[in-house]
């Protein structure tokens, strides 16, 4: 089974001879396409040196000023994170590899890897629906960057060599249209009052697990992106009509308020 569409992206590398040394672990396991996201100023002269045999690679590899931009079309998102604890936990590569496999059959997957020094920001891992934790020994559970490729690129590989193969996926929402989808989501919870200041975070980060685990196509994606929309208007009139409850009389929000402020009394 081809990797072709199992696509590396390094968000912000700081040193090219981990760019050319993860260019080599890609091209050692069948994986051709990467992105480069704000890297630092990239010279591949210096990183060819570690790209032995793999500079079709490098050449080939594309930069984007942001993670999004860099995903948008990827219908699977899948961050690598060395955070174990809590909510950042993730599975081990060998247990994602099939769920990567599946959806590469039909769309688009990325696999995101951070800066070397800080790894991926919570609000970068928060775009992605799975995360990969590569085991390690307790003590020291950073790895250098193009190992961390090499071993998920591995177990990619290991998984596409399987009899039987992992049942294919049909085609996943963009990951552009789940962030617009979030987004709206977002709004109309805030509109009915079920997030505020100190709980919204937390509780997206709860709807993206809950959203990513059911692998939402195009059209349910959509339906989803319908309601939030749909919500947010009932919101906003129903607080238009509190506000024109609340306020007072006039000629011109009550037509009968001058004869009422003007009638006669009875004698």
């Amino acid at each position: 089974m081809s990797l072709a569409r199992v696509r590396i992206v390094l968000v912000r590398p700081q040193h090219p001879g981990n760019v050319g040394a993860s260019a080599r672990a890609m091209k050692n396991t069948g994986l051709v396409d990467l992105v480069l996201v704000a890297p630092t100023p990239l010279d591949l002269d210096a990183a060819a040196p570690m790209a032995v045999h793999a500079h079709d690679v490098l050449a080939r590899h594309r930069r984007v000023a942001t993670l999004a931009e860099g995903i948008s079309d990827c219908g699977l998102v899948v961050a690598t994170s060395g955070r174990v604890a809590g909510e950042t936990g993730g599975l081990s590569p060998r247990a994602l590899a099939p769920t990567i496999l599946a959806a590469s059959a039909a769309n688009d997957v990325a696999l995101v890897f951070g800066p070397e020094d800080h790894g991926l920001s919570n609000d970068e891992l928060m775009r992605c629906q799975h995360v990969i934790t590569i085991p390690t020994a307790g003590a020291y559970a950073s790895l250098n960057l193009a190992q961390a490729v090499l071993i998920c690129g591995y177990e990619l590989r290991l998984a596409a060599a399987a009899d039987p193969l992992p049942d294919a996926r049909g085609a996943l929402a963009p990951a552009a249209l789940g962030e617009q989808m979030y987004a709206a989501l977002e709004r109309a919870l805030h509109a009915i009052g079920f997030l505020h200041r100190d709980n919204g975070t937390h509780m997206m980060r709860a709807f993206r697990r809950l959203l990513g685990r059911a692998a939402l196509d195009v059209y349910e994606t959509r339906v989803l992106l319908g309601l939030a929309r749909q919500i947010s208007w009932i919101a906003g009139r129903a607080g238009r009509r509190e506000r024109d409850a609340d306020a007072p009389l006039t000629t011109d929000t009550h037509p009968g308020s001058w004869a009422l402020q003007h009638r006669k009394e009875d004698p």
